[in-house]
């Protein structure tokens, strides 16, 4: 459980701010969050201390009333309801709860948020979030596939709508292979930037420690629109840097095969910065990184490690950048 996503989310909420994906999310959490999970997001003192009692029905139910009071039975049906606010468990105190439930009534009442939060509602949308270190496979229902490296976060329909395929890397990299279905575009949002394809396989990474969000494309072609920036036509083997601080984009060629190299453990690093070479590192092997000799870094690494094993790419690159390390479980030391 991501405690500080929810706890983003419920600030949203109570903004305004959340895509209707992202209320829907929410919503879903609070319907199905057991008392441990809500004693982790709301730690507070003065709830810990309290005992357990019972809270007066009829006014829970009348402010969860402003939730429910519009939203279509269909709707329902996809989400189904575990009427939280009717645990025996919930605490006198259990204002957090209330708050929320009526934060979520009053977003409903704002002008265009109800038919925004229906249309949220009617698809049950999925977050899946993997370690650093960690890979799935996730294979949606039009038999597309999402390759998902380690330290990412991607959100996905259970089934797509009629006219259109959306997912999102809400951060990460992910490698997407689309099925093609002309009646239905198929959509990837990450940050600002928006990917437009119909039938192609391609690489998205936006993580948040990188000052860079990229897209190269294997097969096929891609459709790129950002704000504030021209689209961009992608086709296969070419690649393009959208800056996260400026209208920066950077074009360059890239060899198809090392596109999804990641997938198999193939990393091909095009004279990248040792830096750079440690945070890919990172995602694909779990690895940590304690760096005495700070002048190492800027040294820069061209090569390709295919299928080594996380000791044998940190020996290669010892003699390539001249350091010494030692490698204790997943920290590595390097001097």
């Amino acid at each position: 459980m991501d405690i500080q996503k929810i706890r983003s989310y419920l600030k949203g909420l109570d903004a305004g701010t959340l895509q209707p994906e992202e209320e829907a999310w929410i919503i879903q959490f609070l319907e199905n969050a057991t008392q441990e999970e809500l004693a982790a997001v709301f730690p507070d003192p003065e709830w810990n201390t309290l005992e357990e009692t019972a809270v007066d029905p009829q006014k829970l139910d009348h402010v969860y009333k402003n939730i429910t009071a519009d939203i279509r039975p269909a709707a329902a049906q996809v989400i189904p309801m575990k009427a939280w606010w009717r645990k025996t468990w919930v605490k006198t105190a259990g204002a957090a709860a209330i708050l929320v439930a009526g934060a979520v009534g009053f977003q409903l009442s704002r002008p265009g948020r109800q038919q925004q939060h229906e249309a949220a509602m009617a698809v049950a949308w999925k977050t899946v979030t993997t370690a650093a270190g960690q890979r799935i496979v996730i294979h949606l229902n039009d038999s597309s596939d999402i390759y998902v490296n380690g330290g990412s976060t991607v959100m996905y329909p259970e089934t797509f709508a009629k006219n259109n395929r959306e997912i999102k890397l809400v951060e990460g990299e992910a490698f997407l292979d689309v099925a093609q279905d002309p009646q239905r575009p198929f959509k990837v949002t990450t940050g600002n930037i928006q990917v437009d394809v119909l039938g192609t396989s391609f690489n998205v990474r936006n993580y948040a420690d990188e000052a860079e969000v990229d897209v190269a494309v294997k097969t096929g072609r891609v459709a790129v629109n950002s704000t504030g920036r021209e689209n961009v036509l992608l086709l296969p083997g070419r690649k393009a840097a959208f800056s996260k601080l400026s209208a920066d984009v950077a074009h360059s060629e890239i060899r198809t095969a090392s596109i999804d190299g990641w997938i198999n453990n193939d990393l091909v690093f095009t004279d990248m910065k040792l830096e750079d070479v440690f945070r890919h590192l990172r995602y694909n092997y779990g690895l940590d990184f304690k760096v005495e000799n700070q002048e190492v870094l800027d040294k820069h690494i061209r090569g390709t490690f295919h299928r080594k094993s996380k000791e044998e790419i940190i020996h290669l690159l010892s003699k390539m950048a001249r350091f010494s390390y030692q490698i204790n479980d997943s920290l590595v030391i390097i001097r």
